[in-house]
Parts: C-alpha cells; sequence; structure tokens
C-alpha cells in the first residue's frame, strides 16, 4: 500500500547531525503511521532511523524521545552494534508491520520484500546477540 509521494528512504542534503561517522542516508524503520483513503501519513513522535553510509553501511540507528523513554536504560538517542540489535530485536514486530507498508522501498534496497527480509533480520540479529 506504499504512497507514492512517501518513501522511508532519506539522502542527507546536508551534513548529518549524528554522532555516526560517514552517515549519508538513513532508512526509517519504525514511526507512527496513519492510513486515511490512499495516503499514509508519518507521525515522528515515535521512530527509529537505521543510518547508512554512502555505501550503504549499517552505522547506527537513532530513536525518538518518546522511546529513549520507554526503554529507560540510559543509553541515549544513538547506538550501534549489540545495542542496536538489541533495540530492533524488541521492536521486531512493530518495525515488519510499519515496513509492511514500505515494501517497495525495502526492497528496492534489499532486493527482498519487508516481511521477509525482517524474518532473516530476526534469525540474524539472535544469532549475532549469542
Amino acid at each position: 500500500m506504499q504512497d507514492k509521494k512517501t518513501s522511508i528512504i532519506r539522502k542527507y542534503k546536508r551534513q548529518s547531525r549524528s554522532p555516526f561517522v560517514g552517515d549519508d542516508s538513513t532508512i526509517l524503520l519504525l514511526a507512527n503511521l496513519e492510513i486515511e483513503d490512499e495516503d499514509l501519513r508519518l507521525n515522528f513522535q515515535r521512530y527509529i532511523y537505521l543510518h547508512r553510509s554512502e555505501t550503504g553501511q549499517w552505522l547506527g540507528i537513532s530513536l525518538s524521545s518518546s522511546l529513549i523513554d520507554e526503554l529507560s536504560d540510559g543509553k541515549g538517542k544513538y547506538r550501534n552494534h549489540r545495542e542496536a540489535l538489541t533495540v530492533l530485536l524488541r521492536y521486531h514486530e512493530e518495525i515488519t508491520n510499519f515496513l509492511r507498508n514500505f515494501s517497495d522501498d525495502v526492497e528496492s534496497i534489499f532486493g527482498i520484500d519487508a516481511e521477509t527480509w525482517m524474518i532473516a533480520c530476526k534469525a540474524r540479529w539472535r544469532k549475532i546477540l549469542k
């Protein structure tokens, strides 16, 4: 049901404010979504962004204040490595449900639909965190 005007992929037009070296673009993994008729409207009170380098390498994630409050683990807005994967696994189901609405974007990046990609991610992230 992807709205042609709404994309979860964003390439920066100016320098990112994130602490990730080489941060060039983001993929929105989670946000509040309102569906009205055929239009998708994003609300950014609750979000997770995946930050990527120019070559697509994962650098880390950034979280909204509301998610930081939900997690209440003192680890802050920006996370990478194990801390990022732990958050992504915790919100896996919500991320999957959100990305189903943007499967075209996910497939354009990873060559696989959103739901299948998230199944593979969950298995891989669990293995890494063992």
